[in-house]
């Protein structure tokens, strides 16, 4: 598994290859090869924790693993459909039902009281399951978007499409989500959440497994 410095490379040759077409390729590569790496920081969760872990909160500035990487996933399911314009794999796999979620959103809604709620009731097999669908399936996305197609924006039909799907809650702390999605292109998503996004809340979970296993 990479460092955290490590991956922070990887992610500015990513971010600085897309912006050319003669450097997008391996650019997107360099992306490619990131989420490789980030997808090994989910695997060394799910490996080295017990159930309860996933579920503990003891960084007063952290949220609980469980809840850090639904979050992440839900998002990168929802905004994969803004390229895509297919279902989201929520739906698709039964996550909705496997998982026990007692929400469909992407949890910006939950306050810090109810987390701890939240994360009891998530069957984290599933979670581990849905995680490696998720991401195997925008990895599929990304290796198929061409330097033009990266640049378009994304659609008001895709946008209508989530909004109908009622996957972010109209709560004020997450209602802003869509519209900030809906005003990138499909590199501006590469970027935030398909990299970005997981950079920085794994390194939360990861601060978290230490303190866990001081």
């Amino acid at each position: 598994m990479t460092t955290k410095q490590e991956r922070s490379e990887l992610f500015k040759l990513f971010q600085s290859g897309i912006q050319k077409s003669n450097s997008y390729e391996v650019g997107k590569e360099h992306l490619l090869h990131l989420r490789t790496e980030l997808s090994a920081v989910y695997d060394y969760l799910f490996t080295n924790l017990q159930d309860e872990d996933f579920r503990k909160m003891p960084i007063k500035s952290d949220k609980t693993i469980a809840y850090y990487l639904y979050h992440l996933i839900r998002i990168e399911d929802i905004t994969s459909t803004l390229i895509s314009g297919e279902t989201q794999l929520f739906f698709i796999g039964k996550f909705d039902k496997s998982l026990n979620s007692p929400i469909i959103t992407t949890g910006n809604e939950l306050a810090r009281d109810d987390l701890v709620t939240f994360s009891e009731k998530l069957n984290i097999q599933a979670l581990e399951e849905y995680a490696h669908a998720v991401l195997n399936h925008t990895n599929a996305i990304i290796e198929n978007i061409d330097f033009k197609t990266s640049k378009t924006k994304v659609s008001e039909e895709r946008k209508a499409m989530v909004l109908d799907s009622q996957t972010v809650s109209d709560n004020e702390n997450a209602s802003w989500l869509v519209d900030y999605w809906c005003k990138k292109t499909y590199a501006g998503l590469f970027l935030m959440p398909f990299s970005r996004h997981h950079m920085l809340h794994l390194n939360g979970c990861m601060r978290i497994f230490e303190k866990i296993h001081k």
